[in-house]
């Protein structure tokens, strides 16, 4: 049976996006702020196949090389600048995770399965080695990338079609009359071929504005039970509020980038999420 073997890796890099057929203030329109040269502090989760056999020392000597690895390409460095791969690509999350799942496995004979690229706390992108076929027959690859969000709302679980005491006993104090309320994080995953001048599964600024639209507007500040259906009629749990926001998005990613998981943090300690595979 195999296992799965996680390490986290970090380094500080500047990059910028900048399509050179574009002009200065195209690149403005497409990338936003993202178009201005500026830096992060990223962190990589690199994922190896391990045989059950094998001793964990072997892998605390293969997250030793891959730390050297990617700090001799990017460690303090200027992406588009510096590092040759990116001086013809731009340095999107989605192109770090696929150059350096390749680099790793082809440099290191790294066992790898998944390279995870985070270039902040709301964006990170993920390549697993997924495969398509594009419309001349050639495989591309198929990288998923994650936007996070965080919105605040009250509500009460409450079912109108039971009494209050058969509410109390299945809700408990989750049922008080006045509601309550949490600091939602929404975390949106959308999976597709990255564009081959963009390097972008979808544009994050059209991502941002179709789940502010459909889905922020209707639940970012509200008390749910009263202010947005259905909630009026079913319990406002965070199963519920899953399901609808897939409702709310999927109709719209279904071509080039596609919706592929929502999850969503009720509290630090639990979250709910749905998964179109």
């Amino acid at each position: 049976m195999a296992q799965r073997v996680a390490y986290w890796f970090a380094f500080e890099a500047s990059h910028f996006y900048h399509l050179p057929h574009l002009s200065d203030l195209e690149n403005a329109r497409l990338f936003g702020k993202a178009a201005r040269h500026h830096g992060h502090n990223y962190r990589v989760q690199v994922v190896y196949r391990a045989a059950p056999q094998e001793p964990p020392c072997q892998f605390q000597e293969l997250a030793r090389a891959t730390r050297r690895r990617i700090d001799s390409q990017f460690d303090h460095r200027c992406i588009n600048v510096e590092h040759p791969a990116f001086q013809t690509q731009l340095p999107t999350t989605e192109n770090l995770a696929l150059y350096l799942w390749r680099d790793l496995r082809d440099t290191l004979g790294a066992p790898v399965e998944v390279v995870s690229v985070h270039e902040s706390d709301t964006l990170a992108s993920t390549y697993a080695g997924e495969q398509a076929s594009d419309s001349g027959g050639n495989s591309r690859p198929v990288v998923s990338m994650t936007r996070t969000y965080i919105f605040s709302a009250a509500h009460r679980l409450y079912n109108p079609q039971l009494s209050d005491e058969e509410n109390r006993a299945i809700y408990g104090k989750c049922s008080n009359p006045h509601g309550h309320g949490h600091d939602y994080k929404l975390e949106i995953t959308v999976k597709g071929v990255p564009d081959p001048s963009t390097g972008m599964v979808m544009n994050i600024t059209e991502l941002d504005t179709l789940v502010n639209g459909e889905v922020l507007a209707h639940l970012d500040h509200k008390f749910l039970n009263e202010e947005t259906p259905p909630f009026d009629q079913i319990p406002p749990t965070s199963e519920n509020l899953v399901a609808f926001i897939v409702a709310r998005l999927q109709p719209h990613l279904q071509g080039a980038a596609r919706l592929a998981g929502v999850r969503l943090w009720e509290t630090p300690r639990s979250y709910f999420e749905w998964f179109a595979d």
